[in-house]
């Protein structure tokens, strides 16, 4: 039990230095952000540390958090105001839709740091 509180301690110490870190943070260790994998928490979670960001004047974070949103939107044709939590859940269980996040983002994320 210990090594695996100092696992987490010395990622969390390494402050994420942007979403994508962030992002690696949550997918290692989701019960010490959001409790237990969760899209709906998952959802919850990033869209208040998105507003957090917003009123911390953080451009870097919204702007790349803002380019996966729209990139998952083209890449699967959302032509309304849904957004990537309703897209997975209509079609995955929360625990699913929570692992096909992250399979998204990592994808997008690879190819935007190849760019």
């Amino acid at each position: 039990m210990m090594l695996y509180l100092q696992d987490i301690c010395g990622d969390i110490m390494d402050n994420p230095k942007n979403v994508y870190e962030l992002l690696l943070m949550i997918k290692k260790y989701p019960g010490a952000f959001i409790g237990e994998k969760s899209a709906l928490k998952l959802k919850s979670f990033l869209d208040g540390f998105e507003y957090a960001m917003f009123l911390c004047n953080n451009e870097s974070f919204t702007k790349n958090y803002a380019g996966f949103k729209k990139w998952f939107e083209i890449k699967h044709n959302i032509r309304n105001t849904d957004s990537w939590y309703e897209y997975l859940i209509r079609h995955y269980d929360d625990v699913k839709a929570f692992d096909v996040f992250f399979s998204e983002a990592e994808e997008f994320f690879e190819q935007n740091t190849r760019n």
